[in-house]
């Protein structure tokens, strides 16, 4: 399930905010999820949502979208007071209520030590899914950086969409994601999955590497490279439904292989 969030910055513009926003925003939208209503806390508990740890981690969000916005030494100058983001969650129908009381209206900070810029939610809309049909390829677009690990995350080394293995190292954290959300499937658990044969990645055009700043003001903070590209995919329809609503690759819930389908 899809949603487009539209953001008023609040002040007067222009707006300066640390380049590395993503963890913030990663930080707010997890807050919200797990501290803002505990009705929804013990609905996503009650369905099996959760982790072993107790997290709600099933989601994925777009870079932000800023209005006329330049870079200067570091930081992010943002000159119109309008920003948007797409956030996307891998649940059943329900969850829309709960989300909608959630964000709506809501007010937060962004920034660092040296200045914060105040937010408002000022519309939380669904949007439709991509289109996905059987035995069709589709082509997406990274919104967000993302990262296929090489097999070891200690290390955040993380692949390039145009190095060796890194099509069978994307196909194999699709099935794994695949494996883990079964369960919450309605049906028969593999339906659909006979023509796994035909599962395919093709990485189209040159990638764009990003670095990302991640649990930034506190001692895990860390840099991690992931990458921005355009791809066609071929697979069954359940595992596009996974990729497409909680994200592909890995640390989805901190923003990263946030995709949606290619404009021409």
């Amino acid at each position: 399930m899809r949603f487009k969030i539209s953001f008023r910055l609040l002040g007067e513009s222009p707006f300066y905010l640390p380049e590395n926003y993503q963890s913030e925003f990663s930080a707010w939208i997890h807050k919200m999820l797990h501290f803002e209503n505990a009705d929804f806390s013990a609905w996503l508990k009650g369905k099996g949502y959760t982790d072993a740890s107790g997290e709600y981690r099933l989601y994925t969000f777009s870079d932000v979208l800023f209005g006329a916005h330049k870079h200067h030494e570091n930081k992010l100058v943002v000159e119109q007071d309008h920003a948007e983001m797409l956030i996307s969650f891998y649940a059943d129908a329900q969850i829309e209520d709960f989300l909608r009381k959630i964000f709506e209206k809501q007010e937060f900070k962004i920034g660092d030590q040296k200045g914060k810029v105040a937010f408002r939610v000022e519309t939380f809309e669904k949007i439709p899914e991509p289109s996905i049909k059987k035995g069709k390829s589709i082509l997406l677009s990274c919104l967000s950086p993302m990262l296929i690990s090489d097999g070891n995350l200690q290390d955040s080394r993380f692949l390039a969409p145009d190095e060796k293995g890194f099509d069978k190292a994307f196909i194999k954290s699709l099935l794994f994601k695949y494996a883990n959300l079964v369960k919450f499937m309605s049906g028969k658990p593999g339906k659909g999955l006979s023509d796994l044969q035909n599962l395919k990645f093709k990485l189209i055009g040159k990638p764009k590497a990003k670095i990302v700043k991640i649990n930034t003001g506190s001692p895990h903070q860390k840099s991690v490279k992931g990458y921005l590209f355009d791809f066609e995919i071929s697979a069954p329809v359940e595992l596009l439904r996974i990729g497409i609503n909680s994200g592909f690759g890995e640390l989805n819930h901190l923003g990263f292989g946030c995709c949606d389908l290619k404009r021409k």
